[in-house]
C-alpha cells in the first residue's frame, strides 16, 4: 500500500473522529473546586428556606454547616453509570451533562439564624433546609 493511500485513509479517519467529537454535547468544564448545585432561597418573616438540587446524591454524602450569617453545603455525587446487561454494550456517549464529584455552595444570609432550630430533609432529589431567624 502506498504512502499516499495510507495518508488519505488517516485523513479520512481523523475527519470521522473530529465529526464525532463535534456532535457531543458537554456542559461547562468543571472547576478544580467542584460543581455548584442549583438553589432556590426564600425569606419569610420567621425563617429562610433553601432548596438545593442534589438529585442522585446519597444523604450520607451531604454536609450542611450553618454559621450565624451563612450556610455551607458540600459533599460528593458519585458518577452515574449506565445500566449494563450482558446482551448489549454502550457504543457511544451522546451527551454528558450531569455533574459528579465534589460539590460546594455557600449562601450568605441577610439575617442572623437560630442555629439550634435548623432543620433539613432530603426528598425527591431536593435538600430542604429551614433556617429560623434569630429573634432578638
Amino acid at each position: 500500500m502506498s504512502r499516499k493511500v495510507r495518508l488519505t485513509r488517516m485523513i479520512g479517519k481523523t475527519g470521522d473522529v473530529a465529526y464525532d467529537l463535534s456532535n457531543l454535547h458537554f456542559s461547562d468544564f468543571r472547576s478544580p473546586d467542584g460543581w455548584r448545585p442549583e438553589i432556590n432561597a426564600y425569606r419569610y418573616d420567621d425563617r429562610i428556606e433553601i432548596w438545593v438540587d442534589l438529585a442522585g446524591v446519597e444523604k450520607s454524602e451531604i454536609s450542611v454547616d450553618v454559621l450565624p450569617d451563612r450556610v455551607r453545603i458540600s459533599g460528593e455525587r458519585k458518577p452515574p453509570l449506565p445500566t449494563r446487561d450482558a446482551s448489549s454494550q454502550c457504543r457511544q456517549v451522546l451527551t454528558m451533562e450531569i455533574e459528579s464529584g465534589r460539590f460546594g455552595r455557600e449562601i450568605v444570609l441577610p439575617v442572623e439564624i437560630d442555629r439550634n432550630r435548623v432543620t433539613a430533609k432530603q426528598e425527591n432529589g431536593l435538600l430542604w433546609i429551614v433556617l429560623p431567624i434569630l429573634s432578638k
